[in-house]
């Protein structure tokens, strides 16, 4: 079956009646009072005094609780993360050190500037626990401390992939100063987190260095004795045979002598000679680009660079930026009056309750 609309919205206002409508046993329907914006109207009306009285407290109460709210300083440093593989020392590949980073490095760096260690840094040279009037030997004070620290500290990213670093203190000059130190904390964590890193590769590819120099030795010294025995390159070898006609022509019977050597030896040894030559070759190779590596894994083990490109650090502010008093007063003023409203009409409903079972 299919319910119309117009059947439902008089449905709801059957029932929304029906709830508002109070209907006294025992009583004719004309004593029956309707608890309705009529109702509602002349209830704050008969109260007004009351209303006006709780209000102007409130007011008066909100001011001195703003009033004695501590003002509070806001420092504001604004950095661009770099990208994740911006230190690169390959002198063959584009130096990335000032290029902006994406999302990606912005979460990144977002997720360093909330790491315990920049925390612990800032609490131990402020000695933010007796700055923030936290005592120590109360229960859970390492709790109430971040829940202080995650309320003054905040970071934000904005839209362009910058990062703002906002700092609140009662103190400007501290504001200022912890909000500048982060940025250069974040400097410090992150090439800490590189060096770690590195550090490992590091010892590998040394490792990896040394092993091939030793290769690379043994094939030279093996290259050395067979040359030495008389086997010559391929370049060489394709000309031997001409050369000894030459010389056998000339007479020249030493020179032929020494060709003939040439000649034997590198058809005895000449397959092993080709062999160590190409490993030599390819060793070579891989030694110069294992070097390369090794430069690399070097200077990101000791690097200690900008990790950050700044836009802007901390000024001392001269104006507070919280509380808003004003908002403060409005806000109290407001809620004391609607909550007063509220009560009243509990009250007058309970009463009316009370009525109903007499």
């Amino acid at each position: 079956m299919t319910i119309k609309p117009n059947k439902i919205i008089c449905l709801i206002a059957t029932r929304t009646d029906s709830f508002i409508l109070l209907h006294h046993k025992n009583r004719p329907m004309s004593t029956t009072q309707n608890f309705n914006s009529n109702e509602l109207i002349s209830i704050l009306w008969h109260k007004r005094k009351t209303l006006i009285i709780i209000t102007v407290i409130a007011f008066v109460a909100s001011i001195g609780i703003s009033l004695l709210m501590p003002n509070y300083y806001m420092a504001r440093s604004v950095v661009f993360p770099t990208r994740s593989n911006s230190v690169d020392f390959n002198s063959n590949s584009r130096n990335s050190v000032v290029e902006f980073g994406d999302e990606a490095d912005a979460e990144r760096l977002l997720q360093v500037l909330i790491s315990p260690e920049i925390r612990d840094s800032l609490t131990i040279k402020y000695n933010l626990y007796n700055h923030y009037d936290i005592d120590s030997a109360r229960s859970n004070p390492k709790f109430e401390f971040q829940k202080i620290y995650e309320n003054n500290v905040i970071f934000s990213r904005t839209r362009y992939n910058s990062i703002n670093i906002d700092v609140f203190d009662k103190d400007p000059r501290v504001a200022m100063n912890m909000s500048n130190d982060i940025v250069r904390l974040v400097d410090t964590v992150m090439n800490r987190m590189i060096r770690e890193r590195a550090t490992g590769p590091m010892h590998a590819v040394a490792h990896e260095v040394s092993l091939i120099r030793q290769e690379m030795g043994d094939y030279s010294d093996r290259l050395k004795a067979l040359s030495d025995s008389g086997v010559v390159n391929k370049l060489e070898r394709g000309d031997l045979y001409a050369n000894y006609l030459t010389a056998k022509k000339s007479n020249d019977n030493s020179t032929a002598a020494e060709i003939k050597d040439k000649i034997d030896a590198s058809q005895k040894y000449g397959a092993d000679y080709d062999i160590y030559s190409n490993l030599s070759e390819f060793f070579s190779l891989r030694y110069s680009n294992i070097l390369d590596v090794n430069d690399q894994a070097i200077q990101y083990a000791n690097t200690n660079i900008q990790q950050t490109i700044r836009h802007s650090n901390a000024e001392l502010p001269d104006k507070k930026a919280k509380p808003k008093r004003s908002i403060v007063v409005i806000m109290i003023t407001l809620s004391t009056l609607v909550f007063s409203i509220f009560v009243l009409l509990a009250m007058a409903r309970i009463k009316e309750l009370k009525e109903a079972k007499v």
